[in-house]
């Protein structure tokens, strides 16, 4: 019988001989599987035999004796004059390795939860028309290899990798005890992965762990590491797996829908055991054995808060629930009783189950989500040692009272916290928070105007329609710093006659010396919003904007400036000396989200800020033991966007946050500026940035950190160009400035 609707199956094979390239493997399936298309994975030596194995996807309708027809199947590769019979099995245990980068840095390993499947976890089910996706295969090793090892030297080495499944007997048989269950999991765990590294490795490991795989691994590292005198033997048997040379070699966990909660712990795992096909035995058990489960979080929470195994973790929580139950990983359940009370988490757009599957890479949780994977890899292998931070880093405060920054609310898109506790999120009046109108897409193809020492124009930059995506065009012009239209000590102002001569005092510029500048762009999909002067897009006004004056702030910023994006965050670039470098980063490597999705500002403005105030705060600290400890620079946030935010509520909350830490920390006025230059005519996001500036402060009871303007063109305004400038560069941190009228966009 051949089955009707499309369906695929993914496999192991194993035993094959060294040499085996893909395309046998390819061959050999289709001359024995009738329509099989078999689609085969990276060809992985085993780490203990000279043999070879590899993971397939066919699809299994087309001919319903495939396994049979392919097991123990014998397969005479073209470039080997061996022959063996190939061993095809879909339980996926032990560990697989995926992908496996040549000189690999370091080992990624994930982990499915009880009633798992190592692969089938991880990936798209099989059902649909298409072969399923595979995340930790299809999408991240190709993001990784592709990012410097050193963030700071993107010039550098690239990162490398090998990334491997772990699979075990997921039911709990028997009538076992939860704990034990776990405990025997986790000794078979243990197991595999001293099978699978070479003795004496110090190859780094991270891990990714969904639901309660969450809890062997805990587990795992307990009995590996923890000074836990039951069981010395097997300590001491794998402890060298995961320390060696007096350093501990897992340097990051994620944790996927791990129920880190308290006392509701056993009925929260219950529910997920029974959710995931798990026996009664295992469900019941879960629920009487509730102190031990308790008992794992906190020897492990105990274990990797020890200076000599400290290890970064994030947590990833579920934010729909399955089969009518609200499952465990709400911040307020991950976090609860303060046991992880420095880590990051993120909400997912999925049930328990569907949070793990990623469609493409472009789906917005998974960028989030491998964009922290690979800082966190980045940040752990560029500087060697134990980890004495997360990758996220959380203030720590004396003050209790002064820690109403260290709590992030929770947010309506993926998000990354260090969270210490929750607190009622704050909520503005709705009529001063206006709802984004629907926009449609649209794109530009003309020219960008120059810059204020050129009449003509140049095509810098476009986006073009092509496939129902954009694509970046050919430059019309090369940037160079010979005809990059910024100058860099004189302010060239506008030769069309509205305003003063073009050469103006610009002394008060002076001021940007004090500080930090830091640039955060809107890239989101709204930015290509075609109702700019001129019919261009917001993007393309967002060059002009930028041209006018970033080598100004990169020369008076001599530590370099920052810049970073809402969504292309692997391009955030620190300390850029030259504004050639940022003009570059715009018009080559960065340009508006091809897939278009909401605007949500609240994280990157939350990382920069508490990055500053951190600072500040361990000034203040300082001061009490230094006569003189060096003083941080104040900070200047230019904040370029659209103001179509999806998460106003949130980005309120962090303004408010960081304002009511300043205030405790008795911060000089202008310690933290935020500057929003509002690009395009969106009248209802002007109105929200215009609240934030005019009214915010005032109904909170906090300081004054916020100044908004419209990017109306220089060329176009009846006022002085350097004045201008002044607003938008000096207007959040100086009242003076911030007080000063500016011509309006909104009528």
């Amino acid at each position: 019988m051949v089955f009707t609707n499309p369906s695929y199956v993914t496999f192991t094979v194993r035993n094959l001989p060294l040499g085996t390239t893909e395309q046998d493997v390819q061959n050999h399936i289709n001359s024995r599987v009738r329509g099989a298309r078999p689609l085969v994975g990276a060809i992985i030596q085993e780490p203990t035999r000279p043999l070879c194995y590899t993971t397939v996807t066919i699809r299994q309708d087309t001919d319903k004796d495939w396994k049979d027809k392919l097991k123990g199947s014998t397969i005479y590769p073209v470039k080997s004059s061996e022959n063996f019979q190939i061993n095809v099995s879909q339980e996926f245990l032990g560990v697989t390795t995926l992908v496996e980068h040549e000189d690999a840095q370091f080992d990624f390993y994930f982990v499915h939860g009880l009633g798992g499947h190592a692969f089938k976890t991880w990936s798209q089910d099989s059902d649909k028309a298409v072969p399923p996706h595979m995340w930790p295969r299809d999408f991240l090793p190709n993001d990784v290899k592709e990012q410097p090892l050193d963030p700071n030297k993107p010039n550098g080495p690239k990162l490398r990798g090998r990334f491997s499944t772990i699979g075990y007997q997921a039911n709990a048989r028997n009538t076992w005890p939860a704990t034990t269950t776990i405990e025997r999991v986790a000794e078979n765990f243990l197991i595999q992965i001293k099978t699978d590294r070479p003795e004496g490795s110090t190859r780094p490991m991270y891990f990714a762990c969904h639901s309660l795989g969450g809890l062997v691994l805990c587990q795992a590292l307990i009995q590996a590491l923890h000074d836990d005198a039951s069981q010395p033997g097997l300590r001491e048997d794998v402890r060298s797996i995961f320390y060696q040379n007096n350093e501990c070699l897992v340097k990051g966990v994620f944790f996927f829908g791990t129920p880190f909660s308290g006392s509701n712990l056993a009925t929260y795992a219950s529910l997920i055991v029974k959710a995931m096909n798990g026996n009664s035995a295992l469900i019941s058990s879960l629920r009487d054995h509730a102190e031990g489960l308790s008992t794992i979080l906190g020897k492990f929470n105990q274990l990797r808060n020890q200076p000599a195994t400290k290890i970064p973790i994030l947590i990833a929580y579920e934010k729909k629930p399955m089969y009518g139950y609200k499952f465990v990983t709400q911040p307020d359940s991950a976090m609860a009783s303060g046991s992880f009370n420095d880590v990051s988490s993120m909400g997912i757009d999925g049930d328990h189950r569907t949070m793990v599957k990623f469609e493409s890479p472009q789906d917005q949780d998974y960028r989030t989500l491998s964009s922290l994977i690979i800082r966190m890899i980045q940040s752990t292998l560029s500087n060697p040692g134990p980890v004495t931070r997360n990758f996220a880093r959380a203030p720590h405060l004396d003050n209790k009272d002064s820690e109403a920054f260290t709590a992030r609310p929770p947010s309506r898109a993926a998000t990354t916290s260090s969270i210490t506790s929750v607190p009622p999120p704050y909520r503005s009046p709705s009529t001063y928070r206006p709802n984004r109108p629907t926009v449609l897409a649209t794109h530009s193809e003309g020219d960008v105007v120059a810059g204020p020492d050129h009449a003509e124009h140049h095509d810098y930059y476009s986006w073009t329609r092509r496939d129902s995506k954009f694509q970046d065009a050919q430059p019309g012009l090369a940037l160079s710093p010979s005809n990059l239209p910024i100058s860099r000590l004189s302010i060239t102002g506008p030769t069309n006659g509205q305003g003063p001569a073009n050469h103006e005092n610009t002394s008060a510029f002076n001021q940007l010396a004090q500080f930090d500048i830091v640039f955060l762009v809107d890239d989101t999909g709204s930015m290509v919003t075609q109702d700019c002067d001129g019919g261009e897009t917001r993007w393309a006004e967002l060059i002009q904007s930028m041209r006018y004056i970033v080598d100004l702030v990169c020369h008076y910023d001599k530590d370099g400036v920052d810049v970073h994006f809402l969504i292309n965050s692997l391009k955030d670039e620190p300390e850029i000396r030259e504004g050639q470098r940022v003009m570059t980063l715009l018009t080559k490597e960065v340009g508006p989200d091809e897939m278009g999705g909401g605007t949500y500002m609240q994280d990157q403005l939350w990382e920069i800020l508490t990055r500053s105030i951190d600072k500040f705060e361990d000034y203040r600290r300082n001061l009490k033991y230094t006569p003189k400890p060096e003083r941080p620079k104040k900070l200047n946030l230019i904040v370029i966007t659209d103001g179509a935010a999806d998460d106003k509520e949130e980005v309120e909350f962090t303004i408010t946050s960081a304002a009511q830490r300043l205030d405790q920390l008795r911060a000089p006025p202008n310690q933290v500026g935020i500057q929003f230059l509002q690009i395009g005519k969106d009248v209802q996001a002007g109105k929200w940035l215009e609240f934030l500036d005019d009214s915010l402060h005032k109904m909170q009871g906090i300081r004054d950190i916020v100044d908004t303007r419209p990017w109306n063109n220089p060329e176009v305004v009846n006022q002085s160009f350097t004045k201008r400038l002044e607003q938008i560069l000096l207007g959040a941190v100086s009242r003076l400035k911030d007080g000063e009228e500016t011509v309006e966009l909104h009528s």
